[in-house]
């Protein structure tokens, strides 16, 4: 038995299933991430552990016990909102120390948790001031550190970095990382932004339509993808529908030009899917490697990359270099040959 069991828990609201036979087990310390598009049940599925809804079927048990028909006030978990929801009444440290005060802890006590968590998020001195004289970013570390000073066993996320910009959240992410890890509490991240869980999470959960598609590390998560939903969701994607020309020798052909791929074909297949990582392709020749040539359609300066978009026949393939001060960058209209190893490439139906 894990740490957090949710066993085959489901969600029905009228007709529909937000959340079907959802099954995952949870190590003490872990951080998973829920990734996948607006409505495929991942905050449902948050809220369930939570105590605001409860599973239709399914039960989820923490630490041994079985909490699904626990009210949110009776299970030890603290959440982050989108919203940073702080008091604004309250300075930062009775923000902070709302959820001590209410469980009727010492003031002594009190005080001394407001102290840890301020020096936790890296505000110390910030502890007398209100929440409209704090930055967006400042704002949701006080709610994080809200969250953990009841010392929940879980702490839940809720797309906590959302409403932020862009350089903001980065720079909160690796917060959430390091505090996350500094206290190693065991915690659940529900976001839509493939970045954030792969670059945060020791597992992800990827979700479509109320399904659990994969679960992984996200280093599996995004090199060996189970799913056509998972391959295409998860990082940029080139998907190349293309004729099986030997399926025992991995021979592959898009239009009139030939490439090989280590990837297993079934006997017999006369058309195959073919995934491949922009990541995985090279302007010019490599010996050994796979080559396609076509024409330059695009190319889009992206700082530390240069995305270009080559046309192949039918198809439009995104190849992404990496910057330096000497790359010499392909002209629209003009012919490039790009080439990949038979690793690079994977087949899919």
């Amino acid at each position: 038995m894990a740490f957090l069991d949710i066993n085959h828990a489901s969600k029905i609201f009228a007709d529909t299933a937000a959340v079907h036979d959802f099954d995952l087990h949870i190590e003490k310390g872990e951080l998973v991430s829920f990734l996948g598009p607006s409505g495929c049940g991942k905050t449902t599925t948050l809220r369930m552990v939570a105590g605001f809804e409860v599973p239709t079927e399914g039960t989820i048990v923490l630490d041994g016990h079985d909490i699904t028909n626990k009210a949110p006030s009776q299970r030890n978990v603290g959440m982050v909102f989108q919203a940073y929801a702080l008091f604004p009444n309250m300075t930062v440290g009775d923000n902070i120390g709302f959820g001590l005060k209410i469980a009727k802890k010492p003031k002594e006590m009190i005080a001394e948790r407001v102290k840890e968590m301020l020096g936790l998020i890296k505000m110390p001195e910030l502890g007398t001031r209100y929440p409209y004289q704090l930055s967006g970013g400042q704002q949701q570390r006080v709610a994080l550190a809200r969250a953990l000073a009841i010392a929940p066993q879980v702490l839940l996320l809720d797309e906590p970095l959302s409403a932020l910009d862009a350089k903001i959240r980065v720079e909160l992410r690796y917060e959430i990382r390091r505090i996350q890890q500094a206290t190693k509490i065991t915690t659940i991240y529900v976001t839509h932004d493939q970045e954030e869980a792969l670059t945060l999470s020791d597992r992800v959960v990827v979700m479509s339509a109320g399904k659990m598609e994969q679960v992984g590390t996200p280093f599996d998560i995004y090199n060996y993808p189970k799913t056509p939903f998972v391959a295409s969701f998860v990082g940029t994607l080139n998907q190349l529908r293309c004729k099986v020309v030997d399926a025992g020798a991995g021979l592959l052909a898009l239009g009139n030009q030939q490439f090989k791929t280590d990837a297993p074909i079934k006997p017999g297949t006369t058309d195959a899917l073919v995934m491949l990582r922009p990541e995985e392709l090279h302007m010019g020749m490599r010996e050994g490697d796979n080559k396609l040539t076509g024409k330059v359609e695009s190319v889009a300066f992206l700082g530390s990359v240069v995305r270009i978009h080559l046309k192949l026949g039918e198809s439009v393939v995104t190849l992404d270099a990496l910057n330096e001060r000497k790359l010499v960058l392909p002209k629209v209209g003009e012919e490039l040959t790009v080439s990949f190893q038979p690793h690079g490439c994977w087949v899919m139906g």
